[in-house]
């Protein structure tokens, strides 16, 4: 019987079951008390990358809370103030959002490389002493995996960042225009 023939055969069973009265499909329900979706962020390397989750109502509940922020109206001048920390905010994010990793280090006794574990106090130690284009990076693939939080981004802090592509497009464009001198 021929791929043609067999296609045939079942859609004419499943259309006289369906005029018999018989359920073709059977209903699939969705776990939504589950809710779990992991991201792949790739270091410049290609060999290392650190993993993430998206999150889900209570990690976001949770980082809204650790990053709110107090409003205040002075009543003579009617001026509002608001205390602004994007370092902290942007680190509670990544360590509410990183599950694991694949990451070497120097050993400090051999000068080896080797596999740098992961846990909260290596996390710590990643966000402190990382190269910061990396950690905004990481920032950045973890908020578009998030989109509410794209929400929360100003028009001021869209124009920041369209600054700063427009700061690595041309250090790249040098970059390249340098490559190509050379191998001239």
């Amino acid at each position: 019987m021929t791929d043609g023939e067999m296609m045939t055969e079942t859609t004419t069973t499943h259309q006289a079951m369906r005029e018999a009265g018989v359920a073709v499909e059977e209903p699939v329900y969705t776990d939504y008390f589950g809710f779990s979706a992991e991201e792949r962020f790739t270091l410049p390397d290609g060999k290392q990358y650190i993993e993430f989750q998206r999150m889900n109502e209570g990690k976001k509940r949770q980082f809204q809370k650790l990053t709110s922020r107090d409003l205040r109206v002075q009543r003579t001048t009617g001026d509002a103030l608001m205390k602004v920390d994007p370092g902290a905010e942007r680190h509670e994010l990544i360590k509410l959002s990183v599950t694991g990793w694949s990451l070497m280090r120097k050993s400090p006794k051999t000068g080896e490389m080797e596999p740098a574990p992961f846990d909260s106090s290596n996390l710590g130690r990643f966000l402190e002493n990382a190269n910061p284009r990396i950690i905004e990076d990481l920032e950045k693939a973890i908020r578009v995996a998030n989109p509410w939080l794209m929400d929360e981004m100003s028009v001021a802090d869209i124009d920041r960042e369209i600054e700063n592509l427009q700061e690595l497009r041309k250090v790249a464009e040098e970059r390249e225009a340098g490559k190509l001198a050379s191998a001239a």
